[in-house]
């Protein structure tokens, strides 16, 4: 699907001035502007009779370095290398029931976006209560952002910690490692960030809905003046009643399983569902240069953000759990 960049452009200032907006609550004007280029955009898109397709995600075996880079990293564009990690000590040994043996009595945070409304509310408690939860076939509780690699540090040795960090180029900042553990159906809603992100899937069966940056004007989301992104539209679901442009738009997926990771560029959305009682852990880091060459406007509202302050989100990049809290209190 090609977009204006007319429409594009003022839906992006609309939505910056919202964002920055000195107001306690997102004031009308700017949400009226918005939906009468949301209007206008449909009306083009509609004439035009672009319907939307589904692609896949380009699936690589072998490539060098040089390659990832120059190909997909340096582009951003997504990409599963196929079977990368399958001899990596934690795709060998890492399951539910060696982390319930372990490390049962970790405290962990539990917290969701729910997909009709956004919600970063927090729960402590131990990962022995998700893991037995997942093992007993249950899927409400999911631990995201997961600690487990800062907490015993010894463990990134079960990663090629070297690779992962030779991805990043030498002007990046941050070497973050989240760690998803979660039951069969469990989910993370969509969103986006302006980082990097290569995702190592190491048990189970994961899949992803991806979209390019261009598609903030597609998902609108809410103005929640924070550093990260999200949007109530669920692609397993699709209400074109609330998200009448949808229609129009390319999808890109991928499946996941055990010793493959997925490249998710800066400011892609990606919608995520576990297939299988699930084990992943992403590695993100930011690069200037790629996030504004992914989008200006991300780039734009992370750096203003105020709930909470950047500085705030960067510096607790590695605990999730405080930078959710702090946007719960807005």
């Amino acid at each position: 699907m090609s977009l204006n960049s007319r429409h594009i452009f003022k839906y992006q200032f609309w939505r910056i001035l919202d964002h920055i907006s000195l107001s306690n609550t997102p004031s009308d004007i700017f949400s009226v502007q918005r939906k009468k280029i949301l209007t206008s955009l449909n009306h083009d898109l509609r004439n035009n009779l672009v319907q939307g397709t589904l692609k896949k995600v380009d699936i690589v075996k072998g490539i060098s370095d040089d390659e990832l880079r120059d190909h997909y990293i340096k582009k951003g564009i997504p990409v599963v290398i196929k079977g990368k990690a399958k001899n990596w000590l934690a795709v060998k040994r890492w399951s539910p029931e060696w982390l319930l043996e372990n490390y049962c009595n970790d405290m962990v945070s539990i917290f969701d976006t729910n997909v009709n409304s956004i919600d970063y509310s927090v729960k402590d408690g131990k990962l022995k209560d998700v893991l037995l939860n997942m093992l007993s076939g249950n899927s409400s509780l999911y631990s995201r952002f997961n600690r487990i690699l800062y907490d015993h540090p010894d463990l990134i040795n079960d990663f090629d910690w070297r690779w992962l960090y030779n991805m990043r180029s030498i002007f990046s900042s941050g070497k973050t490692f989240q760690v998803f553990i979660g039951g069969k159906g469990t989910k993370t809603t969509l969103h986006a960030a302006s980082e990097n992100n290569l995702f190592t899937q190491i048990y189970g069966k994961k899949h992803w809905y991806l979209y390019p940056p261009s598609y903030d004007i597609i998902f609108d989301p809410p103005i929640m003046r924070a550093p990260y992104f999200h949007s109530i539209f669920d692609p397993d679901n699709p209400d074109f009643n609330k998200f009448p442009n949808a229609k129009f738009m390319d999808t890109w997926e991928c499946e996941l399983s055990p010793g493959d990771i997925l490249y998710n560029p800066p400011s892609w959305w990606h919608h995520v569902t576990n297939l299988d009682n699930s084990i992943g852990v992403g590695f993100r880091w930011f690069n200037l240069k790629d996030s504004l060459k992914m989008s200006i406007s991300q780039t734009l509202l992370t750096a203003l953000s105020t709930n909470p302050p950047i500085w705030y989100a960067t510096k607790n990049r590695t605990d999730f759990a405080k930078i959710f809290r702090r946007m719960n209190k807005r």
